[in-house]
């Protein structure tokens, strides 16, 4: 059986992702960030997780008992290493919680006229072109989930224009409307249930989840 300090460590980075991003779908805003972003963002949700699973499977015990409880600075930087490598090498792309790809086409097309006055929309296609940058981009994602992915059709490695892009359309996006019906009350019943049950969790076994904190970051 797992221990319950344990599982605490495991679930409280979650429980904030899931809190905030319901947060924000049930409110009815908008969150627009970079893909390298979201992919730190997951990278922190996941983290407890990463730490009572192969971090416990891989710990340097030998480097613990010279170290001390420095050693967990040494993770952490080799976590976060992985975490900006992968957002480093994925595809560049601007994510947006709190509106589908229908919704964010007119802002998507009115941030375009911001850097190319020549952009065009088809609205069929759903695809926005800026002629003189030779892109075209289109916003992905489910009809059914208010998210979107604003991708290009060919990789643009210029960050320069998705910072641009970024920055025009959080101002072009800020009049749309929310999707209907509004989504995220899945996130945050389950981040509530998960933060009470570890709240409950903690004052049950307050001495004891202190101990094995204290044996956890204290490693002989």
């Amino acid at each position: 059986m797992i221990e319950p300090f344990y599982l605490i460590v495991a679930l409280f980075p979650l429980i904030a992702y899931l809190m905030v991003l319901g947060l924000i779908r049930v409110s009815g805003r908008v969150l627009i960030t970079s893909g390298g972003r979201d992919i730190a963002a997951l990278g922190f949700a996941i983290s407890g997780l990463i730490a009572v699973g192969p971090g416990e499977l891989f710990f340097p015990k030998a480097a613990a008992g010279t170290f001390g409880a420095w050693v967990w600075l040494a993770l952490l930087s080799f976590y976060s290493l992985i975490v900006c490598l992968a957002g480093l090498l994925s595809r560049p792309r601007i994510v947006v919680f709190g509106r589908d790809p229908a919704a964010m086409l007119e802002p998507l097309y009115q941030a375009a006229l911001l850097i190319d006055p020549q952009a065009t929309c088809d609205r069929k296609l759903g695809q926005v072109a800026l002629p003189s940058k030779s892109i075209m981009l289109r916003p992905a994602g489910s009809t059914q989930k208010d998210s979107t992915t604003i991708e290009s059709f060919r990789p643009v490695l210029s960050f320069e224009f998705w910072d641009a892009l970024l920055g025009h359309l959080r101002n072009t996006t800020q009049q749309s409307d929310a999707s209907k019906p509004r989504q995220g009350f899945g996130m945050l019943i389950t981040a509530s249930v998960l933060a009470s049950w570890c709240l409950w969790t903690s004052f049950q076994n307050q001495q004891e989840i202190l101990d094995q904190f204290q044996q956890w970051i204290w490693r002989q």
